[in-house]
């Protein structure tokens, strides 16, 4: 799935996507209605994750890349004005699906924020090390 690590869609449209995949894996093995087969059974049998997953993963293994780049890199550069931005009065209306929130929400679901750039150091030293930073996946 080409460009999921930059998707910051809606969970309901990533269930969407999944709902999908999981009719087009039926399809592929042929099981029809009465003989229904669970999602979990459906994903073991063909050895494959839902697809909202691969997005997460995607979207995480692009932060690590981010992170590790130098910090005068122009993601690396994206990336701080956004910590060091998101201090300033929030904007009024309806909240914002953009990437940067996505990403803030990963990250506070495995027990991390990015509401400073201390914070943003500390993940940046965390993520210099890929094994520490695939385990907190």
């Amino acid at each position: 799935m080409y460009g999921s690590c930059s998707w910051s869609a809606p969970k309901h449209i990533l269930e969407k996507l999944n709902i999908c995949h999981r009719h087009h894996l039926r399809s592929i093995l042929n099981v029809r209605w009465p003989h229904g087969m669970s999602n979990k059974t459906l994903y073991k049998t063909c050895e494959v994750i839902p697809l909202t997953d691969r997005v997460d993963l995607a979207r995480w293994t692009m932060l690590g890349h981010v992170l590790r780049l130098p910090e005068n890199s122009p993601a690396a550069v994206a990336l701080t004005y956004s910590v060091d931005g998101c201090q300033s009065k929030p904007r009024l209306g309806r909240h914002q699906i953009n990437l940067f929130n996505t990403i803030k929400t990963d990250l506070s679901n495995r027990g991390f924020n990015l509401d400073n750039l201390n914070y943003m150091f500390m993940l940046r030293d965390i993520a210099k090390t890929r094994t520490k930073w695939k385990e907190l996946f």
